[in-house]
């Protein structure tokens, strides 16, 4: 059976046209070259796992006229969830145009990828760090998983169902996994991708594998405080490679850069970000 390659991004927070995100970062061209770089891996599915807009700002439509265009030159469906920076119902009809049917919330999709079937989940609240999963939602989750897929499944989502490892991002996940939890008991559910966090990480909820992305845009500095954002000029995804026994994952760095070959993507620049973010915006940063 075939090896499927997935390549999940998160927390892209785009911003409105000539703005730069916290004044020194073009996430739109870190996000452009996230998905250029993309190709190298010849994936058969990209999620984005959240956090498109930052801060609510009006990009969506043009988001999703990027991800079309991406979806031709991969020749593989984009699949979105929403995060808190998302407006409600802003991940719309424009994306997920490959879902084979809906749920409860307009970002309820559900797609299969050659057996392999992919949930699209909403637990974000607009501006609420915090992510919530509710009783319809849950309801129709469990409905799905009662006929398990060839391949089994994998659930996307904004916030992670594990608490962080960074004390400052504690109570920033979801906060009702144990709901969650119970519904995924003897499923064919093989993993939950989310992101939020903005650091790379694995984790289990009860035995389900948790695979958090490092983010597209910017990623947190381990050792400075959250509201010291540091790291290269680049843009940032993780690799998972799904095999009837296994799936594997890694962080993959995008340098802004042109790729010399076939086998390396190569860098311009080497230079870091700084920035803080102030104090009253520290609460929907991540």
């Amino acid at each position: 059976m075939k090896t499927l390659n997935v390549v999940h991004l998160s927390d892209t927070h785009l911003c409105a046209e000539g703005k730069l995100l916290h004044g020194t970062i073009d996430a739109w061209a870190r996000l452009r070259a996230a998905l250029h770089a993309a190709k190298h891996f010849a994936p058969d599915v990209v999620v984005v796992t959240g956090d498109i807009a930052d801060r609510g700002a009006r990009v969506h439509e043009r988001a999703a006229k990027l991800f079309a265009k991406f979806e031709n030159e991969l020749g593989c469906p984009i699949i979105t969830v929403p995060g808190n920076h998302d407006p409600q119902e802003s991940v719309n009809e424009a994306f997920n145009t490959f879902r084979l049917s809906t749920g409860p919330h307009i970002a309820n999709t559900v797609h299969e990828i050659n057996g392999l079937r992919i949930i699209g989940l909403d637990s974000a609240g607009y501006r609420e760090a915090r992510g919530w999963l509710d009783a319809p939602q849950l309801r129709w989750l469990s409905s799905l998983l009662t006929e398990p897929a060839p391949r089994g499944s994998l659930i996307l989502m904004h916030h992670p169902p594990v608490e962080a490892m960074a004390a400052e991002l504690a109570g920033r996940g979801l906060a009702n996994p144990e709901d969650l939890a119970l519904i995924l008991s003897g499923s064919d559910v093989r993993g939950i991708l989310c992101g939020h966090f903005h650091q790379a990480g694995v984790g289990q909820l009860k035995g389900t594998n948790v695979f958090m992305a490092p983010a597209t845009s910017y990623n947190t500095n381990a050792y400075a405080p959250l509201e010291i954002l540091s790291g290269p000029e680049s843009s940032w995804f993780s690799l998972l490679q799904v095999d009837a026994q296994s799936i594997r994952s890694s962080p993959i760095p995008v340098r802004h850069g042109t790729r010399k070959n076939k086998n390396h993507i190569a860098s311009k620049t080497t230079n870091a970000t700084r920035a803080r973010i102030p104090a009253h915006s520290r609460e929907t940063s991540s």
